[in-house]
C-alpha cells in the first residue's frame, strides 16, 4: 500500500497506472501545453488550407459548382483565380503566390516548434510544486470522541510528478544513510608475503603473492570496498521538505489530532494500548503508527534507554507496544539523524497532538518557514521589531551628542546613568510597596 522502493522501474510506470496511495488525491489536469500545441496545428492548417490550398482543385471553403451563381464567369475568366482553381491575390503573379505560400508554412513551423518548447519547459517546471486541496482533519479527545476539526493544507507536490519526486528523495535518502558499508578485502590490504614457487621449473603458472584474488582469500575491485565505492548524491533542501510536506498531506484519512496528549503524565502501557485502539480503531500493534508529539520522545539502549528518556512518560509508555514509532515535529526534517520521510512513508496511521499539528502548519503550510530562506526570514522579523519599536533619528542623534568623547570618560558615565536608575527603581519599588500597604489597611 505504499510506493515500491525496489526497483528503478517504478521511476517511470507505464501509461495508465495508477499513482501509489501515498500520493494526494489532486484532479489530473487535462489538455496543457501538448493540447496547445495541436489546436495551433490545426487552425495554421486550416488557415493554410484557406488561403493558399497546397494540392490542385477547389478549396475546400469555395461553394461547389452546383450553388454557384447562373451567369457566373469560368474559373479562367475570373480575376485572381487561376485555371487549376488555386486561389491567388488580384493581379499577382504566380511567383508571389508561391513565396506566401513558403512564408505561411515557415510561420507554421514557427509556431509548431515553439509551442513544442513551452510544453516542455512547462513539464520540467511542473514539479516545483502547488497546494494540495485542504482537508478537514477530526480532532479527538483522550477518550476517542471527535471534538472537532483542523484544516491540512500543505505546500506539495504537482500530482503528475509527486509519486515519481518522492521515490527519487527517498532512493538518494536510503542510499546516504546506509550503514554498515559492505565491505571485501582486496589485494592492497593485505601483504604480499613470499612467491609461492619459483618462477620456472615447477611446472605451475606464475604467481607473485598468495595476496591474489585466484587463490580466494582476497576479492576483485568488483566487489564493494566499504564507503570508496559510495557515491556522493545530494538532495536539494527543498525538494526533501516537499516530499515531507507531500506525504504527509496524502495521510489526510488516516490522520488524527489528539487534544491533550501533551499532558501525558504518567508511564501506563495498558492506558496507551486502550487510546490506540481507540484513536486507530485497530488492535494496537497491529498496524505501523506513527506518534508525533512535543515531549513524547526518547532513545532506546537494548532492553533499556537513555537517562533523559525518563523524563518522559509517554515515552515509557509506548517503548515496548510493537510497531509503533514516536517523533518529535523538529524529526520531520532533512538534517543528519532525522528520518521523517522513511517513517511517514512507513505508517499506515498518523497521529499526533494539537501542539504539533501547529508547528507542522508552521512549517510546512503555503507560507511556512520551509519554503524561505534564512535571511527572508531574518528581515520579516526585523519588520516586524521596527513596527513593533519605531525609532526617531532625531532624539537618537540628540542623546548621543550628550555623550563624552572619550572611551573613559563614556565608562563613567554609563556607570553614573545605572547608578541613577537603580536608586530610581528602589525608590519607585519603596513607594508601590506603601502603597500596598495603605490599601490594606484602607480594606
Amino acid at each position: 500500500s505504499h510506493l515500491r522502493l525496489g526497483s528503478r522501474s517504478s521511476i517511470r510506470p507505464g501509461p495508465g497506472s495508477p499513482p501509489p496511495p501515498c500520493v494526494p488525491a489532486m484532479p489530473r489536469r487535462r489538455g496543457g501545453p501538448g493540447l496547445a500545441a495541436a489546436a495551433a496545428l490545426v487552425g495554421g492548417g486550416l488557415c493554410l488550407a484557406r488561403l493558399c490550398p497546397l494540392f490542385p482543385g477547389p478549396s475546400a471553403f469555395t461553394a461547389p459548382p452546383s450553388q454557384r451563381a447562373v451567369g457566373s464567369l469560368p474559373s479562367a475568366a475570373q480575376p485572381g483565380v487561376s485555371p487549376s482553381g488555386i486561389s491567388s491575390p488580384s493581379g499577382s503573379s504566380p511567383l508571389a503566390a508561391s513565396l506566401g505560400r513558403a512564408a505561411a508554412v515557415g510561420a507554421l513551423v514557427l509556431a509548431a516548434s515553439a509551442a513544442t518548447r513551452s510544453s516542455r519547459v512547462a513539464r520540467a517546471v511542473d514539479w516545483t510544486g502547488k497546494s494540495g486541496s485542504a482537508q478537514q482533519v477530526a480532532v479527538l479527545d483522550m477518550d476517542g470522541k471527535q471534538i472537532g476539526e483542523e484544516t491540512l493544507h500543505f505546500k506539495t507536490f504537482s500530482a503528475e510528478t509527486a509519486n515519481y519526486v518522492v521515490h527519487h528523495v527517498y532512493r538518494i535518502w536510503y542510499y546516504m544513510n546506509l550503514k554498515p558499508w559492505p565491505w571485501f578485502a582486496q589485494r592492497q590490504d593485505m601483504k604480499n608475503g613470499r612467491k609461492p614457487w619459483k618462477q620456472k621449473g615447477s611446472g605451475r603458472a606464475r604467481h607473485g603473492s598468495f595476496a591474489s584474488p585466484l587463490f580466494g582469500k582476497v576479492k576483485t575491485n568488483k566487489y564493494p570496498h566499504g564507503l570508496d565505492n559510495k557515491r556522493l548524491l545530494k538532495i536539494r533542501p527543498t525538494e526533501h521538505m516537499r516530499a515531507m510536506a507531500t506525504v504527509l498531506q496524502s495521510k489526510w484519512k488516516k490522520m488524527k489530532v489528539i487534544d491533550g496528549l501533551e499532558d501525558w503524565n504518567e508511564a501506563r502501557m495498558g492506558k496507551l494500548l486502550e487510546c490506540l485502539e481507540n484513536w486507530t480503531g485497530y488492535v494496537a500493534g497491529s498496524r505501523s503508527v506513527l506518534l508525533i508529539t512535543r515531549n513524547g520522545y526518547g532513545e532506546a539502549l537494548g532492553s533499556t534507554c537513555t537517562f533523559e528518556s525518563y523524563d518522559n512518560p509517554l515515552f515509557l509508555s509506548g517503548r515496548h507496544i510493537p510497531h509503533l514509532t514516536m517523533r518529535r515535529p523538529r524529526d520531520i526534517d532533512i538534517f543528519e539523524g532525522c528520518d521523517g520521510l522513511h517513517e511517514l512513508l512507513k505508517a499506515r496511521h498518523v497521529i499526533m497532538s494539537r501542539e504539533a499539528f501547529y508547528d507542522l502548519t508552521a512549517k510546512f503550510g503555503e507560507k511556512g518557514w520551509a519554503w524561505r530562506s534564512e535571511r527572508t526570514i531574518l528581515v520579516e522579523n526585523l519588520q516586524k521589531i521596527v513596527k513593533d519599536f519605531p525609532m526617531n533619528r532625531a532624539e537618537e542623534l540628540h542623546f548621543a551628542r550628550r555623550m563624552p568623547i572619550g572611551v573613559d570618560a563614556r565608562i563613567e558615565w554609563a556607570r553614573a546613568r545605572r547608578s541613577k536608575m537603580e536608586d530610581f527603581s528602589t525608590k519607585r519599588v519603596e513607594e508601590l510597596q506603601a502603597e500596598s500597604v495603605v490599601a490594606a489597611k484602607g480594606e
